[in-house]
């Protein structure tokens, strides 16, 4: 199946089979607009719209998504028991976008595949080497 990506003309895809093993076909992405994420003491999650995080790309050559990774998430998405980790981000240094992915590249596509518009997000700040 092919995704558009928010505020971008770019698409992305996930294998039908990956889709369909997920029973993704009839999911509608719950109250509020993002996926049900972990709360843990002294981190503040912002939820802000997917629009404003940066599309995380792979390096040419290694493949974009991971079985292994994407279609967990998919099922804890339906899960009423899951709750996945906030996505780590960068606020940008400049571009259109406000924040760039440190962790979280399968939460973010598979949250734009599953139809959420909003983004449960910790922003970190990078170490300047």
């Amino acid at each position: 199946m092919r995704f558009g990506l928010p505020a971008n003309t770019d698409t992305f895809e996930i294998p039908d089979d990956w889709w369909q093993f997920a029973e993704m076909e009839r999911f509608q992405p719950g109250p509020g607009g993002y996926y049900p994420y972990q709360v843990r003491a002294g981190n503040d999650v912002d939820v802000v719209p997917l629009a404003d995080v940066a599309p995380p790309q792979r390096n040419p050559g290694v493949p974009m998504l991971k079985k292994f990774k994407l279609v967990p998430i998919l099922l804890a998405f339906q899960s009423p028991e899951c709750a996945l980790p906030p996505v780590e981000v960068y606020h940008a240094r400049s571009g259109p976008y406000r924040f760039t992915v440190h962790n979280g590249f399968h939460r973010f596509y598979g949250s734009v595949a599953a139809g959420y518009v909003y983004l449960p997000v910790l922003v970190r700040e990078p170490l300047d080497l």
